[in-house]
């Protein structure tokens, strides 16, 4: 194992750019800022088929005549980037980012195939697609909602404010981020990069256990104020009722069916208190 690779867990930074190699900010974005844009609508035309096949080729199709070597066609390269790729929202920024940096050693000769990127970019797309979808969908989108919920209880706006400042921090360094670092290692992007990215991903997780316990505590004790006991036992009831109807129905109708039937408990309930006064 070469000593000059940083650790990170138990993966290996590989393919860094020698200095001399590196540009600048302004000379990257010149060239990339196009692409960078183009990664923000690379889902806007998903389709069963190709999943987002189309918005991963207009990432790429301003840089395919630099990947064109003298004799061969363009068409053979754009329809290898038309072929299917599902990576997911977040991380699919740093599978075009290798895609290019592996294309531009091909094209400057070195012994890479085309069939080497495509197992490259169909590995890549599983592997973060997975791990950015759980970090996003699993940890700090609940988190951010949860601390939102918490302050629109007492009326307030910050806890938006929160939510939004903590999404896009990540956002952005998975979107752009992800690009930049892949044009600039290439294969080795991998588990380092992730590692690094979602270094708080164990922070996070305590953070939203605890948001989540505060949220339930607030929410019993203003459903008790705004309900009082019927209200408190309707809840356990439903709860009762949605462990009962996940076996047998799915998580989409149980949710239908026990917001039809809270939704049918509070007008009965309210008729009921309207004709006993």
């Amino acid at each position: 194992m070469e000593k000059d690779r940083p650790r990170e867990g138990i993966w290996i930074e590989t393919g860094d750019a020698p200095p001399a190699r590196r540009r600048s900010r302004a000379a990257f974005v010149k060239e990339h800022g196009s692409a960078i844009w183009r990664l923000f609508f690379i889902q806007s035309s998903r389709n069963e088929r190709t999943m987002d096949a189309l918005g991963f080729f207009s990432v790429v199709e301003p840089l395919l005549r630099q990947w064109t070597r003298p004799g061969e066609d363009a068409r053979e390269i754009a329809r290898r980037h038309l072929g299917h790729f599902n990576a997911g929202l977040y991380l699919s920024s740093a599978v075009a980012g290798v895609v290019v940096n592996m294309e531009r050693k091909r094209a400057r000769g070195e012994p890479v195939s085309s069939d080497r990127i495509e197992r490259v970019k169909s590995a890549l797309s599983s592997v973060l697609a997975a791990r950015a979808n759980y970090f996003f969908e699993g940890l700090l989108i609940p988190l951010g909602l949860t601390i939102s919920s918490i302050f629109a209880i007492y009326d307030s706006y910050i806890g938006l404010v929160i939510f939004l400042a903590l999404y896009n921090i990540y956002h952005f360094q998975s979107r752009i981020g992800g690009y930049c670092r892949g044009v600039e290692l290439g294969e080795g992007v991998g588990g380092a990069f992730v590692a690094r990215l979602f270094r708080e991903e164990r922070m996070l997780a305590s953070c939203t256990a605890f948001a989540s316990g505060v949220f339930a505590a607030l929410l019993f004790v203003e459903a008790r104020d705004a309900g009082g006991g019927g209200f408190l036992a309707w809840g356990a009831v439903a709860f009762a009722g949605s462990a009962l109807l996940k076996k047998r129905l799915s998580f989409v109708w149980s949710v239908i069916s026990l917001s039809f039937a809270t939704a049918l408990y509070l007008v009965v309930r309210g008729i009921v208190i309207a004709r006993l006064r």
